[in-house]
């Protein structure tokens, strides 16, 4: 083969020549053998500038083989592959995120027991005053009742002004003239008022026992005459029933006894 054909088949090699073997064979290509420069010197200026200019792609190329590679066959050769937008997750292994644990819901605490009622308990230094007594409704015991005891000399006699129309006489002077009222019956035990209906002209006492024990002596002003009628009020200590009530002066007279009334508790 002719030098030229020579020639030309080292260009076409150099063209197809892989990138990595360009530093290689650029000197190779720039070399020019001294023959070929001395016996044809117009041949070696003309391919020299395509020569340097070939070299000068072929510089410019290596970075584009070394960083422009595609990793995969069907990306062109020197063109990095187009970026993807959002990446692909499945490709990425990521630990699976643990699933949020659900809150326990609290427990509310047992509710409080109710606080014990108490009495309300009265200011201090102050007392409850007592409810008043309840009236009794007035009993009123005759003298000269059935049922009455009349010891010694005592006697009825009839008096128009009496309430029963009758009074009884000639209690005292002496110890066994005396009048006793039974059956004087109480509900509560207690003090009682007692008011006595009497006759008298002069200004006289009676010695009182309740129930067979000594409770007091009683005075009786006198009333106007021996026909007109007076009364005095007492407190009396009965129990609860029936109550004997006596009078009787041992050393003087009494006076003539009309009635007996009683009442409630007295205050």
């Amino acid at each position: 083969m002719s030098e030229a054909g020579s020639e030309e088949t080292a260009e076409f090699r150099t063209l197809d020549a892989p990138t990595q073997q360009l530093p290689a064979v650029i000197p190779a290509m720039a070399h020019v053998s001294p023959d070929v420069t001395t016996h044809r010197p117009g041949l070696a200026r003309r391919w020299l500038w395509p020569l340097l200019v070939l070299a000068a792609a072929a510089l410019a190329s290596i970075p584009i083989a070394l960083f422009g590679t595609s990793d995969g066959p069907s990306s062109p050769r020197g063109q990095a592959p187009p970026l993807q937008w959002p990446p692909d997750v499945s490709a990425v292994s990521e630990s699976p995120a643990p699933s949020p644990s659900t809150p326990e819901a609290p427990v509310a605490p047992p509710p409080a027991p109710p606080p014990a009622e108490e009495e309300a308990a009265p200011p201090r230094g102050t007392t409850s005053p007592s409810p008043p007594p309840t009236p009794a409704t007035p009993t009123s015991y005759e003298a000269e009742a059935r049922g009455n005891r009349l010891g010694g000399r005592a006697a009825p006699r009839e008096l128009d002004g009496a309430s029963g129309g009758s009074v009884v006489g000639w209690v005292g002077e002496g110890r066994d003239n005396t009048l006793t009222f039974t059956g004087v019956t109480t509900v509560a035990a207690g003090p009682h008022r007692v008011t006595i209906y009497y006759v008298s002209r002069e200004r006289r006492a009676a010695a009182v026992e309740v129930n067979g024990a000594f409770a007091t002596v009683v005075d009786f002003p006198p009333t106007g005459g021996w026909d007109t009628v007076g009364s005095t009020t007492i407190t009396l200590t009965l129990r609860a029933g029936p109550n004997e009530i006596q009078f009787g002066n041992r050393w003087s007279w009494a006076p003539d006894f009309d009635r007996l009334v009683t009442g409630g508790l007295a205050r």
